[in-house]
């Protein structure tokens, strides 16, 4: 265990790390299989690290560390304020907040300052949908589901890429198939979490999550301080989402992996499960509440911040945030 801190990982060789990981593989869950070594690097982390695959899903092994996370929302007057301070400070601004309330609308927005000893776990390395799981197409009754088999056909025939009936159906073209979703039916989070988790395997903690996500970076986003104008953003205007790259026509910047080896959505409407002391919350979105604001990019973007929270999550409840949630599973170690 002490080879799978970040600082003695990073002392590693190639050899030794392979070694490690073998080793891991005897302490895994049933299922696991060790693919090999791979170097991911995103905002200055390079980490060389171990692929795992379970039932066609990628792990990838993250070192621990003890870590400081979550932001300071009045930081040392000394010292200049940082491009998130200033962009929050206008944001306020900008709704009508009053000077003298300032202070706490900018806590509420983010996580305290705070030190975390962070386990090594294998986490999965993209997230899936908490709302849609996979129905089986040749599992359709012709009497009971004529309605939908009806759907299907139409769909195929149709030329989209996806056709969604809200909380009800989604269908998908992949290639030459068709995948046919239904949408989760469950009531309450912890209903969800005990058919969709898995044994061995759980949800990260905020901790977690903020460590795996901005990568120990102390930046409010793991690139920065700031809105990056040369990024591709889902739901901005060209002007604010960057240039058109040949080389990568869909790629967004967030989408792509990060340091870790690991993928976030990246979009402001999406929300990843994270389990709390009281159940859950979601972190990386605000179901896209503040893009609909018009108050321009770094509004609509902050709740991809490391550190942010939705102060207005309880305002809905399991069933209402559920088509905004994705999760990744997590192996503690």
């Amino acid at each position: 265990m002490e080879n799978w801190t970040r600082p003695a990982w990073s002392r590693l060789t190639a050899q030794e790390k392979t070694r490690q990981m073998e080793l891991l593989c005897t302490r895994l869950p049933v299922g696991f299989e060790w693919i090999g070594l791979e170097t991911f690097e995103r905002f200055g982390l390079s980490t060389k690290t171990g692929l795992f695959a379970c039932e066609d899903t990628e792990f990838v092994f993250v070192p621990g560390d003890t870590v400081t996370l979550g932001w300071d929302a009045v930081p040392d007057t000394a010292e200049p304020l940082s491009g998130t301070h200033r962009q929050m400070l206008h944001l306020l601004r900008e709704l009508g907040v009053p000077p003298e309330e300032t202070e706490a609308r900018m806590r509420d927005w983010v996580s305290p300052v705070r030190r975390a000893e962070i386990r090594p776990m294998l986490v999965e390395r993209r997230c899936v949908s908490a709302a849609w799981n996979e129905w089986p197409i040749g599992e359709l009754d012709p009497a009971e589901d004529a309605d939908m088999l009806k759907a299907v056909e139409a769909f195929r025939q149709s030329p989209h890429s996806s056709l969604e009936s809200d909380q009800e159906y989604l269908l998908e073209r992949e290639h030459d198939s068709i995948r046919l979703y239904a949408f989760d039916d469950s009531e309450h989070f912890e209903e969800w979490s005990a058919g969709n988790i898995g044994a061995g395997l759980d949800l990260p903690s905020e901790d977690e999550w903020e460590y795996l996500y901005g990568s120990g970076s102390r930046t409010f986003f793991p690139w920065g301080d700031d809105i990056d104008p040369s990024m591709r953003l889902r739901h901005l205007p060209s002007a604010a989402s960057g240039a058109y790259d040949l080389e990568r026509p869909n790629a967004y910047d967030l989408e792509q992996p990060n340091g870790f080896g690991l993928c976030f959505p990246g979009d402001p409407y999406k929300k990843e499960l994270v389990r709390t002391a009281g159940g859950w919350t979601g972190k990386g979105g605000d179901g896209g509440s503040n893009v609909h604001g018009g108050f321009g990019p770094f509004a609509s973007y902050l709740p991809t911040g490391t550190f942010f929270r939705d102060p207005f999550e309880p305002e809905l409840d399991w069933s209402e945030w559920l088509s905004s949630l994705v999760f990744r599973r997590i192996v503690r170690l």
